[in-house]
C-alpha cells in the first residue's frame, strides 16, 4: 500500500483491505461469541527510529457497519502491535517490539464476547515465531464490546492495511507491506 497513490484511498483515506461486511458468516450480532486467528507478517517493514513519524498502522480490526467506528483494532505502531478500543478507549501492547520478527508469521488471537451491556470480554493471544502455543497477552472482562454509535444491527471484521492521518508530507512511511494467512472465524458460543 503506497501513500499518494488514489489506488490506495477508500472513504478519503489511505488504505487496501478485504471485509466480510457483505457475507453472512463474517458478520457479527450481539450475543456472538467468536474467536478472530490470523496470522500477519510484515514484509520488509521499515521499523520505527526517534524522530520518525509516530502514525500506526491498522491490519485487522473488528468493524461496526454503518460508517462506525470499530470495537477493536490492532496497530502496529512504532515498534510495537497493540490491541486497541477506541470507544472504550483500552489499549494493551500485545507484542512488545516486532522488529526481531519482521519477514516473519506471527499469529494473533482476538477472542470476543459480543454483549451491549458490560457483560463482554475481549482475550488477546499471540504465537509468535518459533512458539509451540499461543500465549495471553491481555484480557479485559465486563466491557461493552458491541457499540456502534450509530444504529446497526451488525458488525465485521476487515483485514489488510488501513494507514489513517498518514501522508507523505508528514514524514510517513511512503510504502508498507502487510501479508495476511490463515484467517479463521470459529463460533465459541458452545465453549
Amino acid at each position: 500500500m503506497t501513500l499518494g497513490d488514489s489506488g490506495y484511498e477508500s472513504d478519503g483515506a489511505p488504505r487496501s483491505e478485504s471485509a466480510t461486511n457483505n457475507v453472512p458468516q463474517g458478520a457479527f450480532h450481539v450475543g456472538d461469541v467468536r474467536r478472530y486467528q490470523f496470522s500477519v507478517l510484515l514484509k520488509d517493514w521499515k521499523t520505527y527510529e526517534p524522530g520518525d513519524s509516530e502514525s500506526g498502522d491498522i491490519p485487522f480490526q473488528g468493524k461496526h457497519a454503518g460508517g462506525n467506528r470499530p470495537s477493536f483494532y490492532l496497530m502496529a505502531k512504532r515498534n510495537s502491535i497493540a490491541f486497541r478500543s477506541p470507544t472504550l478507549e483500552l489499549h494493551a501492547d500485545v507484542v512488545d517490539d516486532f522488529r526481531p520478527y519482521v519477514n516473519q508469521w506471527m499469529t494473533f488471537r482476538v477472542d470476543v464476547r459480543w454483549t451491549d451491556d458490560k457483560t463482554g470480554s475481549y482475550k488477546i493471544s499471540t504465537r509468535m515465531p518459533g512458539e509451540s502455543d499461543f500465549a495471553q497477552r491481555k484480557t479485559y472482562e465486563n466491557v461493552q464490546t458491541f457499540h456502534p454509535e450509530n444504529p446497526t444491527g451488525f458488525g465485521y471484521i476487515k483485514w489488510g492495511l488501513y494507514r489513517p492521518s498518514q501522508s507523505i508530507e508528514n514524514g510517513d512511511v511512503p510504502t508498507r507491506v502487510v501479508q495476511h494467512d490463515d484467517i479463521s472465524v470459529p463460533d465459541l458460543a458452545g465453549e
